[in-house]
């Protein structure tokens, strides 16, 4: 019985890897219509046939290229590649909680079907007036998301968005194996009165480490359940086996993990 549901597991795996969409670095020709993507980073990126939305990010100054100096992207991105056209929609619509995490950088991201899960990510959030490291996964429905920007209309009902301090990661790698979601490496970090002369930049490293979870859904909520910290990767490969993500496989591969 064990041995028949790991079969099953990893046929759906499998499946999954062959049809995943995650894109994880645009195509040329979406650059070229939108040239200011050359300058940007820590951004998500969802796709639907020939659309491309893309989502937060930060725009490199010329004064640093370190975070907080950089411009942060306060527009949702649509790019179609057939009608060779670029979009701009100001993140203005999307109020509160929901509108900073589209404004952050460092997003983790992960697409599967017509659903983009974004988490975490670092910011300003005008709520707590300070820079943060976002505790939020959100689930955006692709398809209706399109479909609004195209009608002129606000997408907010095609977004959910929770809320785990647990998940309070940015520069980390999301991906899926059908089952559970993986979080891997990342940092937190958080920078107190932005605006004074003297504030101060804290960061924490997560390299090496490792979150696994499930995301269910209730209608329009979301729940995160499964929750689990790893701090011994070696333990993680062997309790995953085959059903570990290959590309979480090479990201903690012992040559990639800091020495102790």
């Amino acid at each position: 019985m064990i041995r028949q549901l790991v079969l099953t597991n990893l046929i759906a795996f499998f499946s999954l890897s062959i049809s995943a969409q995650t894109v994880y670095e645009l195509p040329i020709n979406a650059i070229d219509l939108y040239p200011t993507l050359e300058d940007m980073y820590g951004y998500a990126v969802g796709k639907v046939d020939h659309y491309y939305l893309v989502f937060g990010g930060s725009i490199r100054s010329d004064a640093s290229e370190q975070y907080q100096y950089d411009f942060p992207n306060l527009e949702i991105l649509m790019i179609d590649t057939n009608m060779k056209r670029a979009s701009a929609f100001t993140n203005g619509n999307l109020e509160g909680s929901l509108g900073e995490q589209m404004s952050a950088t460092g997003l983790s991201y992960y697409q599967e079907g017509s659903t983009l899960y974004l988490l975490g990510g670092y910011g300003f959030s005008e709520s707590n007036n300070q820079y943060i490291t976002f505790p939020y996964i959100t689930a955006i429905d692709l398809d209706a998301t399109i479909k609004a920007l195209k009608n002129g209309e606000n997408p907010v009902a095609s977004f959910y968005q929770i809320c785990d301090e647990r998940i309070a990661i940015f520069d980390g790698v999301l991906d899926y194996n059908g089952d559970e979601f993986f979080l891997i490496n990342g940092k937190h970090g958080y920078k107190l009165r932005p605006f004074a002369n003297d504030a101060e930049y804290i960061e924490e490293s997560h390299k090496g480490e490792a979150r696994t979870f499930k995301i269910s859904k209730d209608g329009e909520h979301l729940k995160i359940d499964h929750f689990q910290n790893w701090y011994d990767m070696d333990g993680l490969r062997e309790y995953y086996g085959p059903l570990l993500p290959e590309r979480i496989n090479t990201i903690i591969s012992p040559e990639a993990l800091p020495e102790q």
